[in-house]
């Protein structure tokens, strides 16, 4: 037997200091008192404000790497994760709510059934309340009961109540007092009675998680039994997909041939196509011992049950990581082992005149972050030009010897071993003089400056966000970034910084604030809001994004709705978490190196106006393609609405981001984009 605590030192560590430090020698229940208001941003998160129940499949942070090694190595076959709500709530333990995912078993749904059954025996002799088969689904898969699903185990939640204001006893809406004690008896009932229906059926449960593998390795059930990476992908998007594959145990090779394959599923296109198989395109075949996993992490879109759900609902890997890629009703498995892209190492002759750097993944982004931090001077070029056989495309970077003067000496040198670092391919040219395109002295190549950024933090600010926001920065780009406080905008320095970023919240800035804001802007900021924090500038003075109305239903002669059909009609105006094919214009330096199409993850139903007077990077066209559920009133409020638009403000700009790009941290094709809108 293994125990899997979900430990997360970080936020404990804050939630016991901060309790030990406010709490009274005698405990008071009253939700009043001082240890029942935990501070932001709370104990739940780890230290960069992740919510690692959240990050099964994504892997972003090392709790997570470190418990999937374990997991891996180990795959239980029953995984009951142990939670807590708010503190009124009744207990919940499975069997579990719909949507649950396709690819679920009857006999993970049975013995789900018979495990909840168990718990309530129990329940039932002491009189405690519980409820099963609401709120919390099986559909995303990236919590601790889901993956464990699609792992071939029977993966269960348990949520008791008490929460963060439960402190050592609180009162209830009843007026009677849940204790720290009470909480603690209630989830070990429920994991005693786990571990007695195991013990009753092992044999039972071996037998089935035995059959499942054999299931998945030999006859996958769903409608793709391959999957396709083009390798005509950025060569660093796909080893940052293949690193991730291999946390999961998932196998995957080069195809080694060549061939025509018919009615392969085009993610970009929406359509069936004929799919032109080249040696080294990346194949992922359904056929192998988490066959199950790579169809849930891959497929297009999975069959939403009911659209009453808990999370997002869209998150197939290539729109994620911004991949040509493609899915095969037939089978296909890899002929060749899999090599990682290695930039090659560039031995040199002379000096080059330039160094020039494709601009299309992460690894340019760290590479970047890396020579501007040891004083280097970089520009990108506006435009395409041609030197030699090679052709760059907008957005390249550009590192010249006339703009590095001081450097001169070690300048070969840091930009070397910056894309050794950083697997970047660098291309070294020896002339200013274009063989086709703008000469290198041309005002079509721009001189970069180097971000001096600030993040915002307090009680607007939704502490996931802030922190997949500082995560990204800390440790993927390496970059140092300054974290302050909304409440001390109108009062603090700005002009230290020249990038301030507003992570969602909801916010709630003050007109002296705006002001102050608005001029730091026209001398040069750039503001950059996203998600929920873009509410916060529009329809302000000052500023020129407008929101959409709302449109109402006409409920003119209809019959009145009855209460218990409310819940169902308010989804035709949410949006849970879906992907949407938004349209890019290339030309735009917040857009480069995307293509003319971006998968957004789309998390919110916020919708504006399309700015006139600003610059649309990327937009929702008229009838726009998607994955995913989104309300049937919210869809066309959606279409003619910006996704990224940039508004000028003297020699400054706000960056409008109306969905996340960081959002969990796992959207790589969104860490992109903020990468292109912040350099």
């Amino acid at each position: 037997m293994i125990v899997d605590p979900s430990l997360n030192p970080d936020g404990y560590d804050r939630y016991t200091h901060w309790n030990r430090m406010v709490s009274n020698t005698i405990k008071n229940p009253k939700v009043a008192s001082r240890e029942h208001r935990e501070p932001w941003p709370g104990g739940r998160t780890n230290h960069y404000y992740f919510d690692l129940n959240r990050d099964w499949a994504w892997a972003t942070q090392a709790e997570t790497q470190q418990r999937l090694a374990v997991y891996q190595n180990w795959l239980p076959q029953i995984h009951a994760d142990l939670h807590e709500q708010y503190y009124d709530n009744p207990y919940y333990f499975a069997p579990a709510a719909e949507p649950m995912h396709d690819y679920i078993t009857p006999w993970q749904r049975d013995f789900q059934t018979a495990i909840g059954r168990n718990h309530a025996t129990y329940f039932d002799a002491k009189g405690w309340l519980y409820f099963t088969k609401e709120v919390f689904d099986l559909f995303y898969p990236s919590y601790g009961d889901t993956y464990p699903m699609f792992n071939g185990a029977i993966g269960m939640t348990y949520e008791q109540a008490g929460h963060s204001s439960a402190g050592r006893a609180v009162l209830k809406g009843t007026g009677d007092t849940l204790s720290l004690y009470d909480r603690i008896e209630h989830h070990l009932t429920t994991s005693l009675s786990t571990i007695e229906m195991a013990s009753k059926n092992a044999s039972r449960v071996v037998e089935n998680f035995r059959k499942y593998y054999y299931q998945s390795a030999n006859k996958p059930q769903g409608a793709y039994q391959a999957f396709v990476v083009s390798a005509e992908n950025d060569p660093n998007r796909v080893n940052a997909l293949c690193k991730l594959l291999d946390q999961h145990r998932i196998r995957y090779g080069r195809a080694g041939t060549t061939s025509s394959l018919s009615k392969a599923y085009d993610y970009i296109s929406g359509a069936e196509t004929t799919l032109s198989l080249q040696p080294n395109d990346l194949v992922i075949s359904a056929f192998q011992p988490h066959g199950v996993l790579v169809q849930v992490l891959f497929e297009p879109a999975a069959n939403l049950s009911d659209s009453l759900t808990y999370d997002i609902t869209a998150w197939a890997l290539p729109y994620a990581y911004g991949l040509r890629s493609y899915a095969l009703k037939s089978r296909l498995e890899p002929q060749k082992d899999f090599v990682a892209f290695k930039a090659p190492e560039v031995m040199l002759a002379a000096k080059p005149y330039a160094w020039c750097v494709h601009r299309n993944s992460l690894a340019e982004a760290c590479f970047l972050g890396e020579i501007q931090g040891k004083g280097l001077n970089v520009r990108y070029a506006t435009r395409s030009f041609d030197m030699a056989d090679q052709h760059f495309e907008p957005g390249t970077l550009v590192i010249t010897r006339a703009d590095n003067q001081k450097s001169d000496d070690a300048l070969d040198g840091i930009v070397k071993m910056a894309a050794g670092r950083h697997n970047v391919g660098l291309h070294p040219i020896f002339s200013g003089f274009m063989s086709k395109g703008n000469d290198m002295g041309s005002d079509a190549f721009v001189l970069m400056k180097r971000p001096e950024v600030a993040i915002v933090y307090g009680d607007d600010v939704d502490d996931n966000s802030f922190g997949h926001t500082w995560f990204f920065f800390e440790q993927e780009l390496h970059y140092p970034v300054t974290i302050i406080s909304v409440e001390q905008l109108a009062r603090m320095r700005l002009d230290d910084f020249n990038t301030l970023i507003f992570p969602n919240g909801n916010y709630n800035l003050s007109d002296v604030t705006n002001a102050q804001l608005l001029e730091w802007m026209r001398n040069g900021g750039k503001l950059i809001a996203f998600e929920n924090a873009v509410k916060a500038f529009a329809d302000k003075d000052g500023f020129d994004l407008k929101s959409k109305s709302a449109v109402k239903p006409d409920s003119a002669g209809q019959t009145p709705m009855l209460y218990r059909e409310k819940e169902r009609d308010q989804l035709s105006d949410q949006l849970p978490g879906a992907i949407v094919k938004a349209r890019v214009d290339p030309g735009v330096p917040a857009a480069y190196g995307l293509g003319d199409w971006y998968f957004s993850l789309k998390t919110t139903g916020n919708t504006f106006e399309m700015p006139e007077s600003g610059t649309n990077a990327i937009w929702l066209d008229k009838g726009f393609s998607h994955v995913g559920f989104i309300g049937s009133r919210l869809t066309p409020r959606l279409e003619k609405s910006p996704i990224v638009s940039i508004e000028r403000k003297g020699r400054g700009a706000v960056v409008y981001m109306v969905d996340n790009p960081l959002f969990r941290d796992f959207w790589y094709q969104g860490k992109v984009l903020f990468f292109e809108c912040t350099f």
